[in-house]
């Protein structure tokens, strides 16, 4: 994941800027004001969130280092230069801003498999069961002891594709397009089920929209025939192949910004004494709204 960095004039500017609490931050127009007032306020700040969209248009995917992100508003503010930062879906409840650390069941940390939990969470998108999923998750490393695990996991749709197609799965490429794989959704009414793709061409890109536990759950509720069934095999058998992971470590001081839409994302297994905290946004993009 390509990365830039962060001036150290324009992170102590952030890190003394005055910005609404986040709880004033909830409309596309508060954070259009505000993305507008640090551009202007700290000196940098314009030039490295337009290199940074860049890089993102480019690879889809940046990691901006070396920045302030004690502030959830500051946050907040710097992943609206993508889009309009929306809170649903955001933890439970719903968060402009969220923070993604270990719960704990009783006296001990959860090892669940998940964004809560310190187990291997496998790849996945966010808001795959969304009838419109975020174009953009941002995930800002407040503290993290790298010593004990944790590597980030990434996956571009394209590679999967790739893979697929020189393996001779060209009919199951076909069916996973078709937006009939159910994600067990519930965000609106319970039991809800929302019928999509998971890998698919879009404005010229291959794109991916997956989450296995959704699915899972929503093949439970709908049946699915035979052939849509072996498409999801070969496309689960192709994301687990060790040969087309990436992985990398977010430090603190990191935000990675990432394209939901291009990218597949997890996280290895972590010890509890890591101290990993990270806050995360989820993004619209323009021509989404």
């Amino acid at each position: 994941m390509p990365r830039i960095r962060t001036a150290d004039e324009t992170r102590n500017a952030l890190s003394t800027c005055a910005l609404p609490e986040v709880v004033d931050l909830y409309t596309e127009k508060q954070q259009s004001r505000a993305l507008d007032r640090i551009r202007s306020e700290v000196d940098g700040l314009s030039e490295l969130l337009g290199q940074a969209y860049d890089v993102c248009s480019t690879h889809g995917g940046v990691v901006i280092e070396n920045c302030f992100v004690e502030s959830d508003s500051v946050v907040a503010v710097l992943s609206a230069a993508f889009g309009a930062v929306d809170p649903h879906g955001n933890g439970i409840p719903s968060q402009l801003v969220f923070d993604v650390t270990p719960r704990q069941d009783g006296v001990s940390y959860s090892s669940a498999g998940s964004s809560r939990g310190t187990g291997e969470f496998w790849l996945h998108s966010d808001s795959a069961n969304f009838p419109r999923p975020h174009a953009f998750v941002t995930l800002a490393c407040v503290s993290f002891e790298v010593e004990h695990g944790g590597e980030s996991l990434l996956l571009d749709a394209e590679s999967i594709a790739r893979d697929l197609i020189a393996n001779g799965r060209q009919e199951s490429l076909q069916l996973l397009g078709e937006p009939s794989f159910p994600f067990m959704s519930g965000h609106r009414s319970e039991g809800e089920v929302v019928p999509g793709p998971i890998l698919y061409r879009e404005n010229g890109r291959w794109c991916v929209r997956y989450r296995r536990q959704l699915l899972a759950e929503g093949c439970a509720r709908l049946n699915m025939d035979e052939e849509h069934l072996q498409a999801l095999a070969d496309f689960e058998a192709t994301i687990a192949k060790p040969e087309l992971l990436s992985e990398f470590t977010l430090l603190p001081g990191d935000v990675w910004i990432l394209d939901n839409r291009r990218w597949l994302h997890g996280r290895r297994t972590f010890a509890a004494e890591a101290n990993r905290l990270l806050k995360r946004c989820k993004v619209y993009a323009p021509e989404q709204m």
